[in-house]
């Protein structure tokens, strides 16, 4: 007869399930309150801000799409909540992307060819990932002005390209890791390294690069700091859901701005369906797995 082994829970792992229970919990709460509160109406907001309302008002989602229209262009024109969906995806995917592929190949860079500033440049970006940015706001807005790209989508692109962080480390482990079989025997073959790096590094590592991807889209999709420095006349969802909630208006009710951010979390929602598999996957090789 085989004993059965009995598991024990020591009380840290107590303590740990019980902190993440209270996280979970602090995280779904405000959202089904959120979405509960766009379906109320002024009055039931009001008088019943935490109760489950009397009446289910769909038509709040609606009034969104009309209604919602942030000023630019010193209060001279108006953007949609169409365009301002267009605009976020173009500059959350855009950012997304190239925030993932530059720290991916530059990573590659360092991690695999042994030259002699490789260990150099490894330490400049970490040294770099400590200095504060803040500062750099000022200088980075007046070349962007001085070349034409401010308030443009490709000058925020150009900010957002960049290496340095701990996406940079996280190609950095990963390439270190990887087989060299697959890559040599390309180099043998004639491949040159752009060649072995996006057909064969690459893909072999796509779970990963998709999840930084994501992670990053999540990131910029949220954002409306960068979009209110850099691109003001050119506003995404999350920096036109700020402004309409400071503007004295008071057609816009509450529970309208809760529907527009009800509605702003439909992509990264989609996204999440859709790549959830490939989540911190585990790098292919061919048509195995290691």
């Amino acid at each position: 007869m085989i004993k059965k082994k009995k598991i024990s829970v020591s009380p840290l792992m107590i303590v740990l399930g019980v902190v993440l229970l209270i996280y979970v919990i602090s995280l779904i709460l405000p959202f089904c309150w959120a979405l509960m509160s766009s379906v109320k109406d002024r009055l039931d907001f009001t008088l019943n801000p935490f109760g489950l309302p009397e009446e289910w008002l769909f038509s709040n989602y609606g009034d969104v799409f009309s209604k919602f229209a942030v000023p630019i262009n010193n209060d001279t024109e108006r953007i949609g909540f169409f365009q301002l969906i267009g605009n976020s995806l173009i500059y959350a995917l855009g950012c997304a992307f190239l925030s993932a592929l530059t720290p991916c190949i530059m990573a590659y860079a360092v991690a695999k060819f042994d030259y002699k500033f490789s260990k150099i440049l490894y330490g400049v970006v970490i040294f770099t990932m400590i200095l504060p940015i803040v500062g750099s706001t000022p200088s980075s807005i007046n070349v962007l002005r001085a070349i034409g790209l401010y308030d443009t989508f490709w000058g925020v692109f150009l900010l957002k390209t960049h290496f340095l962080g701990t996406y940079f480390l996280v190609f950095h482990a990963t390439f270190k890791n990887t087989p060299k079989d697959y890559s040599e025997a390309a180099y043998i073959d004639g491949g040159g390294n752009f060649t072995v790096l996006f057909r064969i590094v690459i893909p072999m590592i796509r779970n990963i690069f998709f999840t930084v991807m994501l992670l990053q889209f999540v990131t910029f999709w949220n954002d409306f700091n960068t979009p209110l420095i850099y691109m003001p006349n050119n506003p995404t969802l999350a920096l036109g859901i700020y402004v309409m909630d400071n503007l004295n208006d008071n057609s816009f009710t509450i529970p309208m701005r809760l529907a527009s951010c009800m509605i702003g979390l439909l992509p990264v929602l989609v996204l999440f369906l859709i790549f959830h598999e490939r989540l911190l996957g585990k790098i292919s090789m061919g048509g195995l797995k290691e």
